[in-house]
């Protein structure tokens, strides 16, 4: 940015004594009444402006959708409304993604907030004005948590419009808006009533939607009182990934064009196998690990692989066969025995939501208006997922007399021979009391997890508004909270499955079984233990989170506070004091009340949920003090080259109790050359307060292998090199350790500074044309370094004398001469700097013909430069020598990487017939092509594959008065009319669900009646 804009961006240099010694050089205005200027403002507040009529608005690039709009979009619910929207990014928060499904995750009937790709937490969302309750529950984003608003809260047939402010918003409306704002508009006023049915149906599978919904306004006392509600009620069946061709298959590589069908990071099947993976605790090192596999398969090469190769180590070889399945000693499993885990998952959750919003206003009569805002959200979404497997931190020793342990004891200890011990075992190899083994194994006969999140939120705005003389003013109180409880049932608790695997009868569980001799890329057990052996097991697990905001506030307005030669000058000033909780809290089970202790391998896994990590409760709350000042001033008008220009001036200050407070100043300038030809442009400082989970999050660990890098450095002399070569080498690895990461109270706000400049061509009343670039940097980012790269810290630190706090080390031995690592610590810090430019266009064209009116419209939003500068830690490892590609995407331009594309735009045709009893509608959005993190390398040149773009089409048709009722309305319309799949890409469902969609082509029908 300019050093010279920004040392001229100071208010007092726009004082009002400036302007009153400019103003008298300027051509006398015409004389107007304050009656006529109040005749000629329409006295409203649209998102950019906090005055009440005034145009400065327009200064700003805002998108606006109407309920027309809205309606051309076929959008259900508002995650696929904000998504018609091109400046809106990635959306990290969705019910749909493969991959959120951990406990870790934000997921049911959820969507998130990402204006500009920025991440979520970096765009402020209003309803009518006023802030909305964040989603409890968080997602991580560059790998730290975020947070945002649910976007299905709202429902779309209660909408009156939605605004989307394209610029950073922070002196206007405070922390969140560093990206923009999104402010939801409802109904008001709504005269009479309506009612609405909807059903729509996926083409080839279950998924279909039922939406009901209906408003209604009713007006007291003379017309004094209006109170309106409006409900919709949603029923979502939803979809298994095994019933669409794309989802069907984690192993991609059919799908896979080219040279990328032999790569085999499109095949997504997990290693963690149904068959089990042991390791016999006594036998020597070289035959200690076996795995059990089907007798005969064919492997991935295409070989038939036969009975005769089971056993080996301390069997024969072939002695190993145990049924349809054999004990085979080997290292791993072959590729073609990894399951197939979509044959068990929900691609698309069953969804039953339900929205309520009512308004309430009785205007006194002395002019002062009483008015209170309450809405209700109601969701319950269920899914299901395959059974967890047993993670390398939550193995466990199984005692060499569990009843179906192959290398079991002769006889039990009451004398029973044992029948499951392999025969022609060596006594000197497997000892006639038997060996323990640590196992790994997914058991799949338990049966898929399932998975019941149910969300509510609440909204409760109580508030008077006035004017006097010629202010507006508004005050009003807010209570906001929102709840999520995730319930997870049929899950395994490690301990109790240790207890069943220890019986030694036959009751115990067994897991020596085959999932489906017939195809081994199965998940579907043919060979199950009987249900009394997995009861025993069995759990339920909750995660449950609680966000509340309260909120108190005054504004006032004023259009005409005084007048200058080129019109009047407008002023808005405001307080506002909110509180903001969170509260999460976790079942025992997974929250560090119960570790895993006894069985379980070293180090102690802190959850006792199979297959989950330890999840710690949090509980966070911040105050916060708020105040702003906006002037919107005419310079200029009526002057050759100058229609008009005209200045807005804003200033906010926000205090919280837990990060300090800061100022934040604005300025927006509009330029009429002449009347159709306008430019604009602003330029703000903005920040982002830190989230209450990135502040006080408790340490999490879980336990993971690093690279130790420090003492893989040591010359022959004991001494630390620091160069590239040792920051890019850290060895063979650190085996098991654990991983801590914790929240920061020491994390500073992320500063923003924002420009824009765009103009508006209008050549035609009915022909508008729009640019608007537009640069974003942001520094102090918060992030949170990998382990390596915290282990490549201590390399360094050595390399200085002395060393690294965070890599806590055991004793020193023969072997580690710096000491084992046995944990890192690491916690989010204000790390890098952002630079992110781009630009928008839009076209809008409306034409009336001899067969009715049509609307066209064009919006594009390009994305330049997603450019990410080290800082702070980051910078210390590159300053080091180390390669830039060891913070991964975390420095560097990553635009048309990490589900940022260059390009999405949308384009729409709407019509309506002259007698309006007709209208139709195109609607088309366009997403561009990604690079993926799948590459190929041929002679030292690495490509890297290509998500492709895709374009898809919906239409609609619409009667009024059909078959000649009067406000009975029918319309038809379908969804990605030529059945587009989403594209390729390297995930669990074979798509990046973040960009787009899952739905193929969709009809639906609706009827609604007007009374």
């Amino acid at each position: 940015m300019n050093t010279n804009i920004k040392s001229n961006f100071k208010l007092k240099h726009l004082s009002l004594c400036v302007l009153a010694a400019m103003s008298s050089q300027l051509v006398q205005a015409q004389e107007q009444t304050q009656e006529e200027k109040e005749a000629d403002v329409e006295r409203i507040i649209v998102v950019g402006s906090n005055i009440k009529g005034s145009t400065m608005a327009s200064a700003l690039p805002v998108t606006e959708l109407n309920a027309e709009d809205i309606a051309a979009t076929g959008a259900l619910d508002g995650d696929e409304l904000l998504r018609s929207i091109p400046q809106i990014g990635a959306v990290g928060f969705t019910g749909t993604r493969g991959g959120n499904t951990g406990t870790n995750a934000a997921r049911g009937d959820i969507g998130s907030v990402n204006l500009r790709s920025i991440g979520e937490g970096n765009t402020l969302v209003l309803l009518n004005g006023r802030r909305m309750v964040n989603h409890p529950i968080t997602q991580t984003n560059f790998g730290v948590p975020v947070t945002s608003v649910n976007s299905n809260t709202l429902p779309v047939s209660g909408l009156s419009r939605v605004e989307v402010l394209r610029d950073g918003a922070g002196a206007l409306y405070g922390s969140d808006a560093v990206a923009g704002v999104v402010n939801y508009v409802t109904k008001e006023d709504f005269e009479g009533g309506s009612f609405k049915v909807r059903y729509g149906a996926e083409e080839g599978t279950d998924r279909d939607d039922f939406t009901i919904s209906g408003n209604k306004g009713f007006e007291f006392n003379n017309s004094q009182t209006f109170f309106m509600i409006s409900a919709n009620y949603a029923k979502k069946s939803g979809v298994m990934a095994s019933e669409n061709g794309f989802s069907s298959n984690q192993d991609l590589r059919s799908r896979a064009p080219g040279d990328w069908a032999e790569n085999t990071s499109f095949d997504n099947r997990s290693t963690l196998e149904p068959h089990a993976d042991l390791h016999y605790i006594g036998l020597p090192s070289s035959i200690d690990d076996y795995i059990i596999r089907p007798s005969t398969y064919t492997n991935d090469d295409g070989d038939l692989v036969t009975a005769s190769s089971c056993g080996g180590g301390a069997l024969p070889d072939g002695g190993g066969v145990m049924g349809d399945v054999c004990l085979d000693q080997t290292g791993s499993h072959n590729r073609a025995l990894r399951p197939n885990r979509n044959e068990e998952r929900t691609l698309v959750p069953d969804i039953d939501r339900l929205n309520i919003f009512t308004n309430l206003s009785h205007e006194f009569d002395n002019g002062i208006e009483f008015y209170n805002e309450s809405t209700y959200y109601s969701s319950t979404a269920e899914r299901q997922w395959e059974q967890s497997a047993i993670l390398s931190n939550g193995t466990f020793d199984v005692p060499a007399h569990s009843y179906y342990n192959p290398f079991g004891p002769v006889n039990f200890a009451d004398g029973r021979v044992n029948p499951n011990r392999i025969d022609g075992l060596d006594p000197a190899d497997v000892p006639v009391e038997g060996l323990a083994y640590n196992l790994r194994i997914r058991p799949t006969d338990v049966g898929p997890r399932q998975v019941e999140v149910e969300s509510t939120s609440y909204r409760f705005l109580n508030g008077l508004r006035g004017t006097w003389n010629d202010w507006d003013w508004d005050t009003g109180i807010l209570y906001s909270e929102a709840e999520t409880d995730d319930k997870m049932s049929n899950r395994i608790s490690s301990p109790l499955l240790l207890a069943q695997l220890s019986l030694d009868t036959p009751d115990a569980y067994n897991p020596f079984t085959g999932v489906n001799p017939d195809d081994p890329t199965s998940i579907l057990d043919s060979s199950p233990n009987p249900q009394s052996s997995i009861d025993p097991f069995l759990t339920t697990a909750q995660r449950s989170a609680k966000t509340t905001l309260t909120m108190v506030d005054f504004k006032a307005s004023n259009p005409f506070l005084f007048e200058l030669p080129a019109g009047d000058v407008g002023i808005a000033w405001g307080l506002e004091y909110r509180e903001e909780t969170l509260d999460e809290n976790n079942s025992d089970i997974f929250d560090g009340s119960q570790p895993f202790v006894e069985g379980n391998a070293d180090p102690v896994n802190l959850s006792s949920l199979q297959g989950s990590s330890v999840r710690l409760d949090v509980y966070g709350e911040r105050e916060v003090f708020s105040a702003y000042v906006e002037l919107a001033v005419p310079l200029l008008a009526d002057l050759p080259a100058v229609h008009s220009l005209d200045v807005q001036l804003a200033v906010r200050y926000e205090d919280f109790s837990d990060i300090g407070d800061i100022t934040r100043p604005k300025m927006a300038l509009s330029w009429y050359p002449i009347e159709m030809l306008q430019f604009r442009g602003a330029i703000s400082k903005g920040f982002r307060a830190p989230n209450l989970i990135q502040l006080n999050s408790p340490g999490a660990t879980l336990t993971t292998g690093v690279d130790d890098y420090a003492e893989n450095s040591l010359d022959a002399n004991g001494n630390v090199v620091v160069n590239s070569t040792t920051l890019a080498d850290g060895g063979s690895g650190n085996g098991n350790y654990n991983l801590s990461t914790s929240g920061n109270k020491d994390l500073k706000a992320e500063e923003s500074e924002n420009i824009s400049l765009g103009l508006t061509l209008q050549p035609m009343d009915n022909l508008t044309f729009t640019y608007d670039w537009w640069e974003i940097e942001t520094t102090d980012t918060v992030g949170v370094l990998s382990d390596e790269n915290i282990s490549r810290l201590d390399l360094i630190a050595r390399g200085e004398g002395s060393s690294n706090p965070d890599v806590v080390r055991g004793e020193i031995d023969e072997d580690n001469p710096l000491g084992e690592i046995v944990q890192i610590n690491r916690s989010y810090e204000n790390l890098n700097t952002r630079t992110i430019t781009g630009y928008d266009i839009a076209v809008n064209y409306d034409l009336d013909t001899s067969i009715g009116d049509f609307g066209l419209s064009l919006n594009g939003a390009r994305t330049l430069k997603f450019d990410q500068e080290a800082g702070g830690d980051a910078l210390t490892i590159l300053n080091a020598g180390a390669d830039p590609e060891v913070l991964g995407t975390a420095v560097g331009d990553i635009v048309g990487t990490n589900s940022i594309p260059e390009w999405q735009a949308t384009a729409s045709i709407k019509w309506k017939s002259n007698d309006n009893l007709w209208a139709a509608g195109l609607f088309v959005k366009y997403v561009g092509e990604v690079d993926t993190a799948v590459s190929n390398t041929v002679d030292d040149v690495t490509t890297f594959y290509e998500m492709e773009s895709q374009t898809r089409a919906n239409v609609y048709l619409t009667r009024k008065d059909f078959m000649g009722y009067e406000d009975l309305n029918l319309s038809f319309g379908i969804n990605n009319i030529s059945d587009e799949e989403p594209p390729l890409a390297d995930t669990t469902f074979g798509y990046d669900g973040s960009l787009h969609s899952s739905r193929g082509r969709y009809f639906y029908t609706s009827a609604s009646y007007s009374f």
